[in-house]
């Protein structure tokens, strides 16, 4: 599994959330466990948070395996008691994905040439051409959004944190965050009932 590769490569270090007294090798294997649990139950989330933001699944792929390498070095940091796992772990991604724009010198929007191309040529073709067409539709959607407008989509329908948590991470109001997310959606609704009547702008 890479999680625990991964908690291999990083040496005898101990801690973490999943700390337990004992001997070195019982701290070795509860902090290897743990943190595989934590990359199991996370990391698809982690996922499709930073995949909102780049719109590019390898690229997506890269980062979150950068996320979980952070996490790892971090893992005897984390304190239960200040955030949740989700939200330290989104916190990671999120100046990950923001270091990376910032050193590739990238404007942080979804352009649409990192939308899909081509379906696989396997049975049920038309509908997977339509299903990546509307992928490409809100990316595109998306890129149009003020930034933050686009952190605050991601976080929510990408990393499934509530208006709450959302709040906390941006240092934005809860009302704030959940006014900007309702004209968000509606503009990025209007845009798709516009496209699938064949009257995009």
């Amino acid at each position: 599994m890479l999680a625990q590769a991964m908690v291999a490569e990083e040496g005898h270090q101990t801690g973490g959330p999943g700390n337990d007294s004992g001997d070195s090798d019982d701290h070795a294997r509860s902090r290897r466990e743990a943190f595989a649990e934590m990359y199991d139950n996370h990391m698809p989330g982690v996922y499709r948070y930073i995949c909102y933001r780049v719109g590019n699944a390898s690229l997506a792929e890269d980062l979150t395996a950068d996320v979980f390498e952070k996490a790892l070095r971090h893992f005897d940091s984390y304190k239960r008691e200040k955030a949740k796992l989700s939200t330290w772990l989104t916190a990671i991604a999120r100046n990950t994905v923001t270091d990376y724009f910032r050193k590739s010198s990238r404007v942080e929007v979804v352009r649409e040439d990192d939308a899909p191309e081509e379906a696989s040529r396997e049975p049920g073709v038309e509908e997977q051409v339509a299903r990546l067409e509307e992928v490409r539709q809100l990316k595109l959607g998306l890129s149009t959004l003020p930034q933050l407008d686009q952190d605050i989509i991601s976080l929510k329908f990408g990393a499934g944190m509530n208006n709450r948590e959302i709040a906390r991470m941006l240092k934005v109001s809860e009302s704030n965050v959940g006014t900007r997310l309702y004209r968000a959606v509606k503009r990025l609704r209007d845009a798709f009932t516009g496209w699938g009547n064949g009257t995009e702008g």
